[in-house]
């Protein structure tokens, strides 16, 4: 198998590879035409003229290609970080840049196989390391991404960031046990990283068990501007039936928040439970001002109308709730009532 080959073989072959496409890559990174939408910014002139004295130079070429990615003409920095490379092939901050080009222009899998060169390059390349334990996270190759994390943390076991990671990996394969412990063990390294310790409440929260107040508050503590941990909060209290506290945190969200038309569904929800439908219907009709597109508070709506023998209004938020899902049974037999 091909992961047996030496290093030094490999690199003879990426190397010759990427001297074949050498003439093409120098040609495209000459200086650019007058009319070229990259010929004014100062940068580009400037170390286009010193390439065009200096075409075997790959650190020029490097440092335009910043610069076009910088700039985001992607197409040109991903130009001139292969011309770079065709020059400096052993580079792997050359390799590594232009992976990030290359997953900005949503080509992951050379993007991933450029972070493979250079880590293949520097076995301790730390951010190049996160980078494809990141990109193999998003397209839901969670196993690649944990053994990158798992190597990760050899080279740095403090690295809060790497905790944080190898649980939202555990997280969406639903390990939640070693989920929880890997966000904990975040927060021991990084006691103002927010966002793990509002999902260990989240993921407690999931299965109704009370330490997620706990956390809950001291993400609420960490941030408390932000919007998330109190609308989380309020969902918890509500699925256990504290309306009260519910109602408190929703109206938290709100001051935040005025356009979360979430916080004024679920606040409108509450109040149908409570029986006080007018103030219900207010808040629902909040709801889809905000978003026209929400069909259950226009189905909400609709409830309320037929209850009240308004038979003319509520056909016409069911029909509008139908319309944005036709397949959704609940929304027609509301239809098929009123017949």
């Amino acid at each position: 198998m091909y992961y047996k080959l030496s290093l030094n073989i490999l690199i003879f072959i990426s190397i010759s590879i990427l001297l074949i496409s050498c003439g093409q890559n120098a040609a495209k990174s000459k200086l650019p035409d007058a009319g070229d939408s990259t010929a004014n910014i100062a940068a580009v002139k400037e170390l286009s003229k010193a390439i065009e004295e200096n075409p075997e130079d790959a650190e020029l070429l490097y440092r335009r290609a910043q610069v076009y990615a910088n700039e985001k003409f992607l197409n040109r920095a991903e130009d001139d970080f292969l011309a770079a490379i065709a020059i400096d092939s052993i580079n792997p901050l050359y390799h590594f840049n232009l992976a990030r080009t290359l997953y900005a222009m949503n080509q992951t899998q050379r993007a991933a196989a450029s972070y493979e060169k250079a880590i293949l390059l520097k076995p301790d390349y730390q951010d190049a390391i996160l980078k494809l334990a990141d990109l193999y996270f998003v397209v839901k190759e969670h196993n690649k991404s944990i053994a990158l994390l798992n190597k990760g943390m050899k080279l740095d076991q403090g690295n809060a960031t790497i905790y944080h990671m190898l649980g939202m990996n555990y997280k969406e394969m639903g390990d939640t046990a070693r989920a929880i412990y890997h966000f904990q063990t975040a927060i021991e390294n990084d006691a103002t990283d927010y966002e793990s310790t509002l999902y260990i409440a989240n993921l407690y929260a999931a299965r109704r068990n009370q330490l997620a107040f706990d956390y809950y508050k001291a993400a609420i503590k960490l941030q408390p501007k932000n919007q998330d941990a109190w609308f989380s909060r309020a969902v918890f209290e509500q699925n256990l039936r504290l309306n009260k506290n519910a109602l408190i945190d929703y109206r938290r969200v709100i001051d935040l928040n005025p356009e979360n038309y979430l916080a004024y569904y679920n606040v409108g929800y509450i109040n149908f439970e409570n029986g006080t439908m007018d103030e219900a219907l207010r808040n629902w009709n909040t709801c889809t001002q905000m978003n026209p597109s929400f069909a259950n508070a226009f189905y909400m709506k609709g409830l309320i109308y037929e209850e009240r023998k308004n038979k003319v209004d509520a056909r016409i938020n069911y029909k509008v709730a139908l319309e944005l899902e036709p397949s959704n049974a609940l929304f027609k037999s509301g239809l098929e009532r009123l017949k």
